[in-house]
């Protein structure tokens, strides 16, 4: 063994020196890898009050439940919102028509304004040459209870399609 290591030692001293060298290499690598772990690191727990991040985590749970919380009061509004809507005036209807022989030009007209429910009036306006009448009926789920005339039925079932075609579209 004497003879080997004698013999070779030169060989085996610089084989000793490459691993020496090649593992300080691998150290240099190893801690610009650490220093640059260290900056993201300070980064991300920098600010400017010095806080923890279990501070600053609690601080973030604290506001997504505040903003939980706030959303849960917004979607009730639009509940309420949205059903008190369904009372709004939602449906129109408009029918122009001659109310006589000797007017032309359809001055007499008959509209129909209505809700979701079909709960509304309908108004009919009669032109003469001699005046203007205006009658307002109260219509009740799509129904009246005084006679109306086929330009105020017309009106309401106008303004029902245009309701349907509407929703359709969206």
């Amino acid at each position: 063994m004497k003879d080997f290591l004698s013999s070779y030692s030169n060989q085996i001293i610089i084989a000793l020196l490459i691993i020496n060298m090649i593992l300080f290499i691998a150290l240099l690598i190893q801690s610009v890898k650490n220093k640059n772990l260290k900056r993201r690191f300070l980064a991300l727990v920098k600010n400017d009050d010095f806080k923890t991040i279990e501070e600053i985590l609690r601080e973030t749970n604290e506001k997504i439940e505040y903003f939980e919380e706030v959303l849960k009061a917004l979607h009730k509004s639009h509940r309420v919102l949205s059903e008190n809507s369904k009372l709004n005036i939602k449906k129109l209807g408009v029918v122009r028509y001659d109310a006589f022989e000797n007017v032309g030009s359809k001055l007499s007209f008959a509209i129909a304004l209505l809700d979701e429910y079909d709960n509304g009036v309908v108004l009919n306006s009669i032109y003469s040459r001699d005046g203007s009448s205006i009658y307002a009926k109260p219509i009740e789920n799509g129904l009246s209870k005084y006679p109306l005339s086929a330009e105020e039925m017309q009106a309401i079932d106008l303004a029902r399609k245009n309701y349907l075609a509407k929703e359709i579209k969206e």
